[in-house]
């Protein structure tokens, strides 16, 4: 699967290389993310289904990542790697309820102390410690949070603004509310930097109806009923208000002569809470929609580059002039961005941790450990709680799975769906070639023929956790040995 950089338009030399960045203006940066959303829920990633015009007209307009990952399938790890360039194992953002210490920096501080004026707005930034609801005598905590200087962000940021839970109706519109105030307060003899967080299209789906349940084409590994196709048309209508508000923003851009100069970073923070996705590190869970603009400066194109989240960082900073801080581990791609410089072979690696509870670790769904590793063709996940059953994250508990549970009780489910979905335990490794096998059907870690890929694999996934200094087990290929030589 070698990487490809598919352009519409060229680009006469580089323009940001050495010290021709620190000659060109300045650039502003919004970053905007979506909550839970994978790549397949975008039309330009060839989803016939949804209605996402906003989003396929920018991808148009600038570079489309096709292998993007995410460091987590989970908000708060995957948010801590986009704000430092950091495996969040290394800047140990692993739980929710955690703040980003002090002596973890992020890339929008350095951006402010060379003259952005910088903010976050929209929901929770989530990397301020996300208590509420998930910790008990929630006050209590908070206050603590206060009163010790764990919470930093208003102090590292010029503005920042939250809305807490934008998950209902209307409200969703206070996002860019706030986008247009962040707008409106900035020092417009500075450039900026925005992260605007949107709500959508994350769990529970209440947006207005649009997408018809019958005429969905489900992936191959969804269980085909009636509430199977509503839960995945109703992902979609939270997708397309969310493409609703980004048109918006980019409106804004337009009216008011800012397009030109801004770097528009579209990205989802992790997989959508669906099948094989959100808590997962399968493709679904961990490959997210990437898409980059910069008006004049970026040739429209489509790039099959593995590439990380954690590259964002070395990115916006690169294209603001400044150096990429030694601590950083993402790459720039401002090169492959402006010059379609091929990249060298990549492997990219994504964590699964505890999640959102407000109590005790009760099975996967709250608290679960995997790590892998992604490279162009093969993907290797380690499972560290391989006697313990898949419970998925946000859906456990609607109507639709409890269905699907019964239905594979009662022997109505296919039997491939009840392994994927309701056996009482997983392997220890997982191995898949993602380029005859893009939707993870087939594990591939017992095959003779793949052996040396496999242990190979093993071995770069246990450097990479003791560069990190993992708190998990190392997944050295001796542990395999063994296994095989019991058999």
């Amino acid at each position: 699967m070698k990487s490809q950089l598919k352009t519409g338009m060229l680009l006469c030399g580089g323009i940001l290389g050495g010290s021709a960045a620190a000659q060109t203006e300045q650039p502003n940066i919004l970053l905007v993310l979506s909550d839970d959303q994978s790549a397949f829920a975008v039309g330009c990633y060839g989803n016939g289904d949804i209605v996402t015009p906003n989003l396929d007209r920018f991808a148009s307009e600038g570079v489309r990542f096709n292998r993007a990952y995410a460091t987590s399938p989970q908000s708060v790890p995957s948010r801590a790697s986009i704000m430092t360039g950091r495996s969040p194992v290394a800047v140990n953002m692993t739980r929710f309820n955690v703040t980003l210490a002090r002596r973890f920096r992020a890339f929008p501080e350095y951006l402010r102390e060379k003259g952005y004026y910088t903010g976050v707005a929209g929901r929770g930034y989530h990397l301020d410690g996300a208590v509420s609801g998930r910790v008990g005598r929630i006050k209590e905590v908070e206050q603590y949070y206060i009163d010790h200087g764990y919470k930093t962000f208003p102090e590292r940021l010029d503005t920042c603004m939250i809305v807490a839970d934008a998950r209902k109706g209307a409200c969703h519109g206070q996002i860019n509310d706030q986008f247009r105030t962040f707008m409106a307060r900035r020092d417009k003899d500075k450039p900026f930097f925005l992260q605007l967080s949107y709500s959508d299209p994350h769990h529970p789906y209440d947006a207005p109806k649009l997408h018809d349940p019958a005429s969905l084409t489900l992936p191959e590994f969804y269980p085909d009923t009636q509430a199977v196709r509503e839960y995945l048309a109703a992902y979609y209508d939270e997708i397309h208000r969310l493409d609703s508000d980004f048109g918006e923003v980019l409106q804004y851009l337009d009216d008011h002569g800012l397009a030109e100069n801004t770097i528009v970073i579209f990205m989802g923070d992790n997989g959508g809470a669906q099948f094989m996705a959100k808590g997962t590190l399968y493709e679904n869970g961990i490959k997210v929609p990437l898409l980059i603009r910069w008006p004049e400066r970026i040739p429209a194109a489509v790039t099959d580059a593995v590439v990380s989240n954690v590259d964002l960082a070395a990115t916006c900073l690169s294209a603001a002039g400044l150096p990429v801080p030694a601590e950083m581990e993402g790459e720039n791609l401002l090169p492959l961005l402006t010059e379609g410089a091929e990249p060298e072979e990549r492997y990219v690696y994504s964590v699964r941790s505890c999640h959102a509870t407000n109590s005790l670790p009760e099975d996967t769904s709250v608290f679960d450990q995997m790590r892998c590793i992604v490279g162009e063709r093969y993907k290797l996940i380690y499972n560290l709680l391989p006697g313990q059953p898949w419970v998925p994250v946000d859906f456990a508990k609607t109507e639709m799975f409890r269905e699907l549970a019964r239905m594979n009780e009662s022997g109505q489910l296919a039997p491939r769906f009840g392994k994927l979905y309701f056996s009482p335990t997983r392997p220890m490794f997982e191995l898949y070639d993602l380029e005859t096998d893009p939707h993870e059907q087939r594990n591939l870690a017992d095959d003779p023929a793949l052996r040396s890929v496999r242990d190979d694999l093993i071995l770069k996934l246990t450097y990479k956790m003791i560069e990190d200094e993992d708190f998990a087990t190392l997944p050295h290929p001796k542990i395999y040995e063994r296994r095989e030589n019991l058999q």
